[in-house]
C-alpha cells in the first residue's frame, strides 16, 4: 500500500512537471510568433510597397523642393484626419463621433499646420466617390461634405481664425447632426479627451512631430503598424496626381486588405477612405 502510495505521489509529480513544462514552452512561443495580425499588417504594408507608382522626379532641384513640400503637406493633412478618425474609434466612438474628431483634427492642422495656410482653398468638387454604396466611401465623402460647407459658411476658418477649439468642436456637431449623423453628440469626458488630443496635435504640428505618435500615445488598443501601413498609402498615393489615378490605387489597397482574415478592416478602410478624400478636398492657390 505504502509502494502504491509513492509510485502514484511520484506519477503526479513527473505529469505535474511535464505539464508546466508544456504550458511554459507554449508561452513562451506565443510571446515570441507575431500574432496573424501583426503578421499580416506586414503583407498589408509589403503590398503597398511593391505596387508603389514609380515616377520619375523632376531633375530641377528648386521643383523638386517644391512637390516634396507639397506631397508633405498633404500627407501630413491625410494622417491627421485618417488618424482622428482611427483614433475616436479606438476609444470607443461611433462611427458620427469618430467622423466628429476626424473633422476636428483636419480642420485643426488645417489652421494651425504651418504659415503656408493661407495659400490653400476648399476643393469645391469635394466628392470623392460619385456612388458611395460602401459605408467607408460614405464616411470619406461626408468628412470633405462636412468641411466644404463649414467653410462656405464660416470662410474664416481656413485663414486661421482664432476661433476656439470648443466653439468649433460646436460648429462640427451642429453640422454633422444637419447630415444626419444624431450620434455626434458626445459626453464631458469624451470632449475632454477630444480636448488633449487637440492639444498633442497642435504641440506636435509646431514641432513637426510625427502625428502617428499623438494618435497612438496612451492606446492601449492602437496597433502602430496600422499607421505605419498608413504612411505607406499616403506616400504610394501622392505620387499620383490624378484623381482617377488615386482611386483605382485606392481600390487595390481596399481588394488587399479584404483578402486578409486577421486584420481590422472596416477600420483599416475607413482610415485609408478618410485619408484619401482628404488629400483631394484642399487645392493650392497658385
Amino acid at each position: 500500500m505504502k509502494n502504491l502510495l509513492v509510485k502514484t505521489l511520484f506519477t503526479v509529480m513527473i505529469v505535474g512537471l511535464t505539464i508546466s513544462s508544456c504550458s511554459q514552452s507554449e508561452m513562451e512561443e506565443q510571446i515570441l510568433k507575431p500574432s496573424v495580425e501583426e503578421a499580416q499588417m506586414k503583407e498589408l504594408i509589403q503590398y503597398v510597397k511593391n505596387i508603389k507608382p514609380y515616377v520619375l522626379a523632376p531633375l530641377d532641384g528648386q521643383t523638386r523642393g517644391f512637390w516634396s513640400s507639397l506631397r508633405g503637406w498633404f500627407k501630413k493633412i491625410g494622417k491627421a484626419d485618417a488618424g482622428g478618425y482611427r483614433w475616436g474609434r479606438d476609444n470607443g466612438m461611433s462611427v458620427g463621433r469618430g467622423l466628429r474628431v476626424a473633422v476636428t483634427t483636419s480642420l485643426v492642422t488645417a489652421i494651425n499646420g504651418d504659415d503656408t495656410r493661407t495659400s490653400w482653398m476648399i476643393n469645391g468638387e469635394w466628392k470623392v466617390y460619385p456612388t458611395s454604396l460602401r459605408q467607408y466611401k460614405e464616411l470619406g465623402n461626408n468628412h470633405n461634405k462636412a468641411i466644404y460647407e463649414l467653410c462656405r459658411e464660416n470662410p474664416t476658418l481656413r485663414y486661421g481664425s482664432n476661433i476656439s477649439d470648443s466653439a468649433l468642436s460646436s460648429l462640427i456637431e451642429t453640422k454633422l447632426k444637419q447630415m444626419g449623423y444624431s450620434d455626434a453628440g458626445i459626453s464631458s469626458l469624451e470632449w475632454g479627451n477630444i480636448l488633449i488630443l487637440i492639444r498633442n496635435l497642435k504641440n506636435a504640428l509646431n514641432s513637426s512631430s510625427d502625428l502617428n505618435n499623438v494618435f497612438v500615445t496612451g492606446m492601449s488598443g492602437a496597433s502602430t503598424s496600422d499607421y505605419q501601413f498608413l504612411d505607406e498609402y499616403l506616400d504610394s498615393v501622392l505620387l499620383l496626381e490624378n484623381r482617377e489615378e488615386m482611386i483605382a490605387f485606392t481600390e487595390q489597397i481596399y481588394t488587399k486588405i479584404d483578402s486578409l482574415s486577421g486584420v481590422k478592416k472596416k477600420l483599416l478602410k475607413g482610415m485609408v477612405a478618410t485619408a484619401l478624400c482628404s488629400i483631394n478636398l484642399w487645392i493650392p492657390v497658385q
